[in-house]
């Protein structure tokens, strides 16, 4: 499996920053759509943990990134993966109804 990079953005969530997006483990599964295991962004953020299906679409994106985390070294893959764990750790913990 490979991984895409791309430069991309999502109005809600990034406002006017365009961010280097990976599409991990990518499959094709149709026209301009991909398969991916998980997708976020160089700076660290998020956007799919559980496999999702991307459809790409022309938003006139520039060559580079203007996101000054993505244009830099980003987020370590160690400090991803501990972000990661502790996110999963939270996730697992209950939350008490009141």
């Amino acid at each position: 499996m490979t991984d895409m990079r791309l430069v991309a953005k999502a109005l809600d969530d990034f406002g006017d920053d365009w961010h280097w997006v990976i599409l991990h483990d990518v499959q094709p599964v149709g026209d301009r759509q991909f398969f991916a295991s998980r997708v976020d962004t160089i700076c660290g953020i998020i956007l799919d943990e559980g496999g999702v299906t991307v459809t790409l679409h022309d938003t006139g994106a520039p060559d580079q990134p203007n996101c000054p985390k993505c244009l830099g070294e980003g987020v370590s893959p160690a400090l991803r993966e501990e972000i990661e764990a502790v996110l999963e750790a939270a996730e697992a913990v209950p939350v008490p109804v009141r």
